[in-house]
């Protein structure tokens, strides 16, 4: 089995090209909606989180304040760290356990926004870069999140640029338009498999 990374900048489409994959038969783990089921249903990482930032952190029907953790680890370097070594080991427990059920498969593939920064990359065999245009990016969140265009270029801001990213991929893949998205990831598994059985 080779262990794909898939990482890009907010706006640029993983989600939509990590679904491609799916849609090749490449099983897909994705760490951001992992992150979130642990923080609501793991026992160790809710306890961790509430002696990080106070039981009521969780709302009284149990789920977690999302927008406060935000609002305190995006101002705070060191809370976004030790917030990380809560959830980061969990996240790789479970992509361990994922990769165990799909031993059988030439590929797997993990999604993540922050691969690179998470150190998570070096548990894959190569990762692949998705860009695209930094105003089609803008635009494309301002609509998913009803977010203001200074609120989406603060976060691309915090994140790090296609560049450095670029600097840890063996792949590019640029999301301009579906049908080349598409036959830019066909070329990927295409060329790895036939890599792999040679």
């Amino acid at each position: 089995m080779n262990i794909i990374g898939l990482t890009g900048g907010i706006g640029s489409g993983k989600t939509t090209v990590s679904q491609i994959f799916e849609q090749l038969g490449v099983p897909v783990f994705r760490c951001d909606d992992v992150a979130k089921g642990i923080q609501s249903s793991d026992p160790r990482a809710i306890n961790g989180m509430k002696a990080m930032f106070g039981d009521d952190i969780y709302t009284a029907d149990g789920s977690l304040d999302r927008s406060r953790v935000a609002s305190i680890v995006f101002a705070d370097p060191d809370a976004l760290a030790r917030l990380n070594a809560i959830i980061h080991p969990l996240v790789h427990e479970k992509f361990a356990q994922f990769v165990a059920s799909h031993s059988e498969c030439p590929l797997v593939l993990m999604e993540s926004a922050i691969l690179v920064q998470s150190g998570f990359y070096k548990k894959a065999d190569f990762c692949v870069q998705v860009t695209a245009p930094i105003e089609t990016r803008i635009a494309r969140v301002i609509a998913r999140d009803h977010a203001t265009r200074e609120q989406v270029l603060a976060r691309i801001s915090n994140q790090q640029s296609d560049s450095e990213i670029a600097k840890f991929c063996k792949y590019r893949i640029v999301n301009e338009d579906l049908s080349s998205v598409r036959l830019q990831v066909e070329n990927i598994v295409e060329r790895e498999k036939k890599l792999k059985i040679n």
